[in-house]
């Protein structure tokens, strides 16, 4: 399942480090680190290391762009830098990259669940282009300042600092605006439930927000994440962990 450090609980589910009670109390999470994978399937990504020679994430740039833990970070952090000021240029991530054959495909009998725990470091009002989510396996997920990923399920901020979530399914989107507001240096955690073909949950701080009902993709889809500038500053994409589990019957 990956690194597995899960930080200590502290204060309401807004601010606790670690995963969000209000998701993760739905899931298999216990059965399957405890009891084996009869109940699913998933992982969570701590950054306690990171290779970008390795077929664990892929790493590509548009035209920039670098990937390395904080060695100054306690508990695990991978720093998605931008390492430019140039308008469309920076960084993105995918599990597995080509090689994710097998990760998260929502259909009628499954739940997937996403949570990441991200900050955006060196951002104004209308100077950062970021997603957290899941998304098919693109090459390209961000180009010309949107997000060219056909099918996907995320957060996303396009020179602004206004979070909305989206849910993509062959070009068609769905969305819900406005769910958080970035501040510059400040952790936020993000995360939904995809609950069938039936709606899609966002939750913001362990806060669950309106419920999306169409455009639920049916391809197979891979935690990513992207750090582009908008043309001012050299955003960093802080990111602490990522889980992601899909609950079903998995046949022996």
């Amino acid at each position: 399942m990956g690194d597995l450090y899960l930080k200590p609980q502290r204060g309401s589910d807004a601010v606790l480090r670690g995963l969000s009670p209000n998701i993760w109390s739905q899931s298999p999470l216990t059965q399957l680190s405890v009891g084996g994978l009869d109940e699913g399937f998933g992982f969570i990504d701590d950054f306690l290391a990171f290779d970008d020679a390795s077929t664990r994430w892929l790493l590509t740039q548009a035209t920039a762009g670098t990937a390395a833990c904080d060695v100054a970070a306690k508990g695990g952090v991978l720093l998605l830098d931008s390492a430019s000021s140039t308008n469309n240029q920076g960084a993105q991530l995918q599990m597995g990259g080509a090689a994710a054959a097998s990760s998260f495909i929502p259909n009628a009998n499954a739940k997937i669940y996403y949570e990441a725990r991200i900050k955006l470091a060196d951002i104004g009002s209308t100077t950062v282009q970021a997603f957290a989510g899941l998304s098919e396996i693109d090459s390209t997920l961000f180009a010309s300042a949107a997000n060219s990923s056909a099918n996907h399920v995320g957060y996303e901020a396009i020179n602004t600092t206004a979070l909305a979530i989206h849910s993509e399914k062959a070009g068609s989107r769905s969305s819900t605006s406005g769910v958080h507001t970035l501040v510059d240096d400040a952790y936020v955690k993000v995360g939904f439930v995809i609950d069938g073909l039936t709606k899609i949950t966002p939750y913001v701080n362990g806060v669950a927000k309106d419920t999306i009902t169409t455009n639920i993709p049916i391809v197979e889809m891979t935690p990513s994440f992207v750090c582009h500038s908008s043309g001012t500053t050299d955003p960093i994409m802080h990111i602490d962990w990522v889980a992601c589990f899909q609950a079903e019957q998995v046949a022996n």
